[in-house]
């Protein structure tokens, strides 16, 4: 029976280290590890897909275990593709597993697991102007005049409507309001937000300086909501349930 070299421990242990490192050079370059940062890496695989200005990411916790993070975090700025287009959208997961294949194979955006998620838009002054302006121009009304500025827990809202451009299906609610053909007045509203849509309940009318009837305030509520739908940023998933207006922003959130 053939000897064994006295060596053969060695040789064995040679030959387990080239099969090791032949089989991480055959690994393909996704599934080997990547030089780029984790962070850099997610936000290229969100870019894809979420159309915004700037997208920031980072990430919290255990530096050798950066696929299974104490948090997630990351910022959108700027997010043209939206029905109402935020200023800036931060989400936060809690202890989420990343799908690092998916990533690395395919450059997408995948979490496996969560803890917990949340989710909060701002909206400025500016932004609800515009949206505003453009229902506006949407319904052919045309104003003289119109402001907006937060007062929490309100939007008010002060205008001045050419009341021949309202709807007539509208002006006949208003119509014994309306004074040399302008309905000029004053509205201080609430937002709601339910499964994504933006709800605006006003608590005071006043038109050309007669405060409007409760009954017709809701029916007015009841034609013109919900005024606004958040559709859902792409590779998200959530639902938007709760409103602050704040001094400066609209603060909508999970």
């Amino acid at each position: 029976m053939a000897q064994l070299p006295k060596n053969s421990g060695i040789t064995h242990l040679m030959l387990n280290i080239a099969i090791l490192v032949l089989s991480v050079l055959a690994l393909s370059p996704q599934d080997s590890f990547s030089r780029e940062p984790l962070e850099n890496e997610l936000a290229k695989a969100l870019a894809k897909t979420v159309r915004c200005e700037k997208i920031e990411v980072k990430i919290k916790g255990d530096g050798k275990n950066r696929a299974n993070p104490d948090k997630l975090l990351i910022k959108l700025v700027s997010m043209p593709n939206q029905c109402i287009p935020a200023d800036i959208a931060t989400l936060q997961y809690s202890n989420p597993k990343i799908d690092m294949m998916a990533l690395r194979k395919a450059k997408n955006f995948k979490i496996n697991s969560v803890a917990d998620f949340k989710i909060g838009m701002l909206f400025s002054q500016q932004t609800i102007r515009n949206e505003f302006d453009k229902a506006a121009r949407r319904l052919n009304v045309q104003y003289n005049k119109l402001s907006i500025r937060f007062t929490p827990p309100y939007i008010e809202v002060e205008f001045d409507i050419n009341a021949r451009s309202i709807p007539s299906r509208d002006r006949k609610i208003v119509e014994k309001f309306i004074k040399n053909g302008r309905l000029a007045g004053y509205a201080a509203i609430r937002l709601q937000v339910q499964g994504n849509r933006v709800i605006a309940s006003p608590d005071k009318v006043i038109l050309n300086h007669f405060r409007m009837p409760m009954p017709l305030v809701s029916e007015l509520k009841k034609r013109m909501n919900p005024v606004w739908h958040i559709p859902r940023i792409p590779v998200f998933d959530y639902t938007l349930e709760k409103v602050d207006v704040l001094k400066q922003y609209v603060y909508v959130s999970n």
